[in-house]
């Protein structure tokens, strides 16, 4: 019996050891846990990258003409109304024109009289004339004689211009279309009283064709530097929210526009509107098309910001990383030649438009600074004024790049995070890319990546002090870089 109550208390203790140790290891790993690094990931992929810049604009008709009145009065009648297709020269109004004929009548009435005067200021200066020859008047005769002759022309000149004036306005009473095509407004009515003065009223709009229309878009200074001329436009209206339009632009203004402190450039876009679907006075969402880059390697532009704790170990980059270019990627003028450096060189290009035997100088004078291109980043504010001295000092200075052309493509040197093989506990590698053109979301990307890989866009590290720099996201759970 003794024997059996040590068994039992052997067996006991041995489950209770056993059940401390898979506590003690469950909490410890829990612990470790706790401690890992927590990923938020995205895939390289491969696509297109349309880059856009956005804009509002109204929708207007190519030609259109405010027909007004010249003169005053009653309108009497009214031959079109609104979407009435009209041809040039067809009557669209009437103005009562009694006023007008009575004026012309009492014009006609002065005429009669001045050509009554100048029919006797004409005997008598040929009457005068004749005496004067046979020294019957004096000169002082026939001077005046001839004078008041010349008088009576002139006053018969002027009542025949009345005469012509008052037949104008008459003519004025009926109101012809001065182009042909479709009345878009109509702002009178029969007994509506018009009142010219220095403001022509205006009685109609007429567009000349809405089969093809233009947006006035207004483009922000910031943006205007990539529009130009020639590009394809995309944009929507409320009236269609499923449906988008096309469209070119055919001009840009220098006017610009100043609205609270916010200037604009007013862009004027040609529109197709073959199915009369879109109507003047629409306001359009502008999107228009300032580059684009087909099958190339894209990847979200959170994988772009990430921020990692402080002391954070990652793998440093390696040296002669082969460059994918992008297979398939669409040819582009904007696209640099193998072995070229990208344009602008972005924060880490340093050889601008040098020759190729001074570029090596220039690698030479890098690694005198201390600075490995390609390894993680730009160099120091100190390191870039050791360059510049030594770069002067050796008579390498570059010289300006040229500006760059509305559509073409900029590169910038950028460093991206990638976990081999997708393995969460994987110590990250920091991998050197050069960075296209963005749609805002995702961006195009050049380097030692490959379609598939998988790259960080944020890191949460319990218990770890952030980076320096604003967080990728503020408002989520725990420490994100």
């Amino acid at each position: 019996m003794a024997s059996s109550g040590k068994t039992r208390v052997l067996v006991v203790s041995a489950a209770l050891l056993a059940l401390a140790a898979a506590a003690y290891f469950y909490v410890r790993r829990e612990r470790e846990a706790d401690r890992l690094p927590e990923y938020t990931t995205t895939t390289v992929t491969r696509g297109d990258i349309v880059q856009t810049v956005t804009a509002t604009g109204q929708l207007d008709a190519v030609l259109s003409v405010d027909v007004g009145s010249q003169v005053s009065g009653l309108i009497t009648k009214l031959y079109a109304d609104f979407n009435t297709r009209v041809t040039a020269g067809q009557k669209l109004a009437e103005i009562d024109p009694a006023t007008f004929q009575q004026r012309l009548r009492q014009a006609e009435a002065n005429l009669a009289s001045a050509e009554a005067s100048y029919f006797l200021a004409d005997l008598n200066a040929k009457r005068t004339q004749e005496l004067f020859t046979k020294s019957l008047v004096t000169q002082q005769d026939s001077d005046q004689a001839q004078a008041q002759l010349k008088q009576a022309a002139a006053q018969l000149l002027i009542n025949k211009a009345s005469v012509e004036n008052a037949r104008v306005d008459l003519g004025r009473c009926t109101i012809f279309s001065p182009i042909a095509g479709i009345v878009i407004s109509k702002q009178t009515e029969v007994g509506k009283t018009v009142a010219s003065s220095l403001n022509v009223p205006t009685l109609f709009t007429i567009a000349n064709d809405l089969a093809k229309m233009q947006i006035t878009a207004a483009v922000a200074e910031a943006d205007i530097g990539a529009v130009d001329t020639g590009q394809a436009v995309t944009f929507t209206v409320d009236a269609f929210p499923t449906r988008t339009f096309s469209g070119v632009i055919t001009q840009v203004r220098n006017a610009p526009k100043n609205t609270n402190n916010v200037v604009t450039y007013e862009t004027i876009i040609s529109v197709d509107n073959h199915d009369l679907k879109l109507r003047p006075g629409m306001t359009a969402s502008v999107a228009i098309v300032v580059a684009r880059r087909d099958g190339v390697l894209r990847v979200p532009n959170a994988a772009l910001r990430v921020r990692l704790p402080e002391g954070f170990a990652v793998v440093a980059p390696a040296a002669s990383a082969p460059p994918d270019a992008g297979a398939g990627a669409a040819p582009s003028a904007a696209t640099p030649a193998p072995g070229a450096e990208p344009r602008g060189g972005g924060r880490g290009g340093m050889f601008g438009n040098l020759p190729p035997e001074q570029q090596q100088k220039m690698r030479e004078i890098m690694a005198e600074v201390g600075y490995v291109r390609g390894a993680g980043g730009p160099p120091t504010p100190e390191q870039r004024e050791q360059i510049r001295k030594l770069m002067l000092e050796r008579g390498l200075t570059p010289p300006e790049p040229p500006p760059a052309r509305p559509g073409e493509v900029t590169y910038t040197n950028r460093v991206v995070y990638r976990l081999p093989g997708g393995n969460p506990r994987a110590v990250p590698e920091a991998v050197p890319v050069r960075v296209g053109i963005t749609d805002g979301l995702a961006s195009e990307i050049a380097g030692a990546v490959k379609a598939g890989d998988v790259l960080l866009t944020s890191v949460s590290v319990p218990n770890a002090k952030p980076a320096a720099g604003p967080a990728n996201n503020p408002f989520g759970g725990g420490r994100r870089f």
